[in-house]
């Protein structure tokens, strides 16, 4: 706000470029001529304003009616967010699930935090773009709204020169008589800004030229600068994502040594399962999550059957059938994603990775 010391009272009284030889003080209602140092600042400043461009204290008609309906827009973002939201979670919620009442426990704690980062980083994006657009609306607001009027009934003045708008317009910008600039008249953004307003006695000329250029940085590629954080904020989230699991995956720690396995005849041969205990007490053999659709989910072993356990490190070199193909097997690793797994090269020379539980062997089971 541009303003005087009261000659009266000493209290800051608002000045205007369209009226630089009167000022009015709202706290003692003296009226008068401002001392004639700010005079001549003020004609300065308003010198200032009339040499620049009028386009460049006005608004693009897109940004107009973004701002005359930026309350009903954020409604509509909001409802378009939750609505889009509830796919996703849904789908997180049901792998999530199905992650805890699987009995295969191979990259169960990996895979539900995969689930989880993917669930938090897409809602979590969508909640970002939400408040960047929001905060990108407020500057704007902020940056051409109106001085908030002194006091109750009188109209508001010009954010650019001080000078009292008539209320003219659309109801939520006017455009100043005097320097042609628009300026947002809404209750809500001058209650907002009222606690922010900065008094200047002095410097006209540099602070109508500061107030020039915020409102010239604020609205210039606003759409563009929304768009662009719409589109970047998602993609950013998704390369992350899948950087994740491809670091995750091409981790090779050593097999984990407590899970035990089995070699066990299957309807489509000899194939390794892990060994566990049977909710009736009993002990099976799971073929896992991994397995060829062949295989069944689990095999039970008849009480007191010998169990042909398998070492991982004895499948080195086995000629084994999996989901992937059939190859040689070259190597075995625990992997975060699939637990204990094995690296297996086809005859072409091209290789795969497979779940242990799973592999059906050819020939005898190795010991």
């Amino acid at each position: 706000m541009l303003a005087v010391h009261c000659p009266r009272c000493g209290r800051p009284a608002p000045v205007s470029l369209a009226s630089p030889d009167l000022m009015h003080c709202p706290a003692c209602h003296h009226r008068g001529p401002p001392p004639a140092e700010a005079a001549q600042g003020l004609r300065a400043a308003a010198q200032i304003v009339f040499h620049a461009d009028a386009r460049r204290r006005q608004l693009s008609d897109a940004l107009r009616q973004t701002l005359v309906t930026a309350s009903r827009r954020h409604a509509r973002l909001l409802v378009v967010f939750a609505l889009a939201s509830v796919p996703i979670t849904a789908f997180a919620a049901l792998v999530l699930l199905g992650i805890w009442v699987s009995d295969d426990s191979d990259g169960r704690l990996v895979t539900g935090g995969m689930v989880v980062a993917a669930w938090l980083g897409t809602v979590g994006a969508g909640a970002a773009v939400l408040a960047l657009v929001r905060r990108r609306q407020r500057r704007i607001e902020e940056a051409c709204a109106a001085r908030p009027p002194a006091a109750p009934g009188e109209p508001a003045a010009c954010h650019v020169c001080g000078a009292p708008l008539d209320g003219g317009g659309d109801g939520v910008i006017a455009r100043c008589g005097f320097c042609a600039a628009d300026n947002l008249v809404a209750p809500a953004v001058l209650e907002r800004v009222r606690a922010r307003q900065v008094v200047i006695f002095r410097s006209f000329e540099q602070a109508v030229g500061a107030e020039l250029a915020s409102f010239g940085r604020a609205t210039s590629g606003a759409a563009a600068a929304v768009v662009a954080t719409a589109l970047v904020v998602p993609v950013a989230v998704f390369v992350i994502v899948v950087l994740a699991v491809v670091i995750a995956d091409s981790r090779r720690p050593p097999v984990d040594a407590a899970v035990r396995y089995a070699v066990v005849s299957t309807p489509i041969g000899q194939c390794v399962g892990k060994i566990a205990s049977a909710k009736d007490g009993g002990v099976v053999v799971r073929f896992g999550g991994f397995r060829r659709a062949e295989l069944p989910k689990e095999q039970a072993l008849a009480p007191g059957a010998p169990i042909e356990a398998v070492s991982p490190g004895a499948l080195v070199g086995r000629a084994v059938t999996a989901k992937g193909g059939t190859g040689v097997v070259e190597e075995v690793f625990s992997s975060p994603l699939t637990g204990n797994s094995a690296r297996v090269r086809r005859a072409d020379g091209t290789s795969f990775s497979s779940s242990i539980a799973g592999l059906c062997l050819e020939g005898a089971p190795p010991r």
